[in-house]
C-alpha cells in the first residue's frame, strides 16, 4: 500500500515538469555518484519558500543544482538568459537559472548556519539537459551541458576522504536547527 505522502508527491510530479526534471536528475546522479554523496530531490528549505530542485552533499562540500530542460541554444547575458532561434533571432528566458541557483544557495547556506555547520562551501550550478550552452560564460554560476558532465563535474571536485557521517550530519543540518546541551 501506498503511503498518502509518497501518492500525495507522486502527483505533484506528474503535473509538475520542473519536479519531474528534478527527480529525474536526482536518480540519475544517486546511480552515478559513490556513496558518500547524498543526493536530495526537491529539498524544502526551512524558510518555506520554493523548493530547492536538486542538492548534492559531497565529501565536503554541497552543490545546489538548479536543471533546465530547455531546448536549442542558449546564451547568458550577465545572467539574462535568452534562446537562440534560426540563427539570430534571440527569445528571453524568463526566470534565470543562474540566479535562482545563486538564491537557492544561498538559502541552504542559512539553513546549514543555524544547523551549526558555518564554512561548508556550497556550489550552485546550472545543469541544461537538452539545451546548448552556446554562450554562457557571463554567467555568476558554473554551467554544465548533460548529466554525465555534471557527474564528471561533481567527482572532480570532491576532495577528502569519503565520510557517510558527515554527509548524514549536513543532511540534518538542512532539515533541523542546532540544540544545545547545557548540563
Amino acid at each position: 500500500m501506498t503511503h498518502p505522502l509518497q501518492w500525495a508527491r507522486a502527483a505533484v510530479a506528474r503535473t509538475d515538469p520542473r519536479a519531474r526534471l528534478a527527480d529525474q536528475v536526482a536518480l540519475h546522479l544517486r546511480q552515478h555518484l559513490p556513496e558518500d554523496h547524498l543526493v536530495l530531490a526537491r529539498h524544502a528549505p526551512r524558510d518555506g519558500g520554493e523548493r530547492v530542485p536538486v542538492v548534492v552533499i559531497g565529501r565536503d562540500r554541497l552543490a545546489v543544482i538548479e536543471p533546465r530542460d530547455d531546448e536549442g541554444d542558449l546564451v547568458c547575458y550577465q545572467d539574462h538568459w535568452y534562446r537562440r532561434i534560426d540563427g539570430g533571432t534571440t527569445q528571453s528566458i524568463g526566470d534565470p537559472p543562474s540566479l535562482r541557483a545563486q538564491a537557492n544557495a544561498g538559502r541552504l547556506r542559512r539553513d546549514l548556519g543555524a544547523g551549526g555547520f558555518i564554512n561548508v562551501p556550497i556550489e550552485p550550478l546550472v545543469l541544461l539537459t537538452r539545451g546548448h550552452p552556446e554562450d554562457v560564460r557571463s554567467s555568476c554560476v558554473p554551467v554544465i551541458a548533460g548529466l554525465d558532465p555534471l557527474v564528471r563535474y561533481l567527482l572532480g571536485r570532491a576532495t577528502g576522504r569519503p565520510d557517510p557521517q558527515r554527509a548524514l550530519a549536513l543532511a540534518a543540518a538542512l532539515d533541523h536547527n542546532i540544540t544545545l546541551n547545557v548540563g
